[in-house]
């Protein structure tokens, strides 16, 4: 009988196992994006390692991107990455970061020197592709832009670059750390395009937990990652994402 009570007594002690985090996330080459049937790049990469320093079993899942949103704000222990931070998703989410981002520009094709906006006000007079339910959706619509007129609606970001190439929008969201890869992808190279606009300060990548992921889990994962941050690991991957190339489009 000692020795029953003795176990259950052990048993009752036992800390209690963290559960399992989800990061759900979209297909944005070299922040986060499948191949292998792994979920990797820069901050995916950043966020397993900063989940195994804060000792939490972390799960990955590439969705488009409205959906992944939705996941994250929806589902009790989960997170959203890599997401802008902005007042309207503040009190939406707690937040870990800043990730790795790098400047957004709008891009033309070398070849149309006719697309030449000089401010988002201009830009209403050409066409860009943006992610449903993304920040450049979002914002660009408090600005006056319209689904249908001067915005077209895509699943992922990558989505838009043929139509971009083919003239079937006029100007590309991309940034320094993608552009050069997103068009080698279809044959074409960093001289083929060019940044007209500069729009980085519309957002910067975080992770965004859902609001019941606890206060501990919360600390100890913005601990992770800002040692790993000091200890320069950002930075290495970021070269190291640099020489690889975005996977074809299926």
């Amino acid at each position: 009988m000692k020795y029953y009570l003795g176990l259950f007594c052990a048993l009752f002690i036992l800390p209690a196992v963290a559960k399992p985090v989800r990061l759900f996330t979209e297909e944005f080459f070299p922040y986060n994006y499948t191949e292998e049937h792994k979920v990797q790049g820069v901050n995916a990469d950043l966020l397993r390692q900063a989940c195994v320093k804060a000792q939490l079993d972390c799960t990955f899942q590439s969705l488009p991107w409205l959906r992944a949103y939705e996941s994250a704000l929806h589902t009790a222990n989960s997170g959203l990455f890599s997401t802008a931070r902005t007042s309207k998703r503040e009190p939406q989410f707690q937040w870990v970061g800043p990730l790795a981002s790098s400047t957004t520009y709008l891009y033309r094709l070398k070849s149309r020197p006719e697309v030449n906006p000089t401010d988002l006000e201009q830009a209403k007079a050409f066409g860009i592709a943006v992610t449903h339910g993304d920040i450049f959706e979002e914002y660009l619509q408090q600005q006056g832009y319209s689904l249908g007129k001067n915005l077209l609606l895509v699943t992922n970001k990558t989505d838009a670059i043929p139509l971009f190439l083919a003239g079937k929008i006029d100007l590309l969201i991309g940034s320094e750390q993608v552009i050069g890869s997103w068009m080698s992808t279809y044959g074409k190279t960093r001289a083929d395009v060019e940044a007209v606009m500069d729009i980085s300060f519309i957002g910067h990548n975080y992770l965004a937990l859902n609001l019941k992921v606890s206060a501990t889990t919360v600390r100890a994962l913005q601990q992770a990652v800002d040692q790993l941050v000091r200890q320069g690991e950002m930075e290495r991957l970021i070269r190291h994402y640099q020489k690889r190339t975005m996977p074809a489009q299926n």
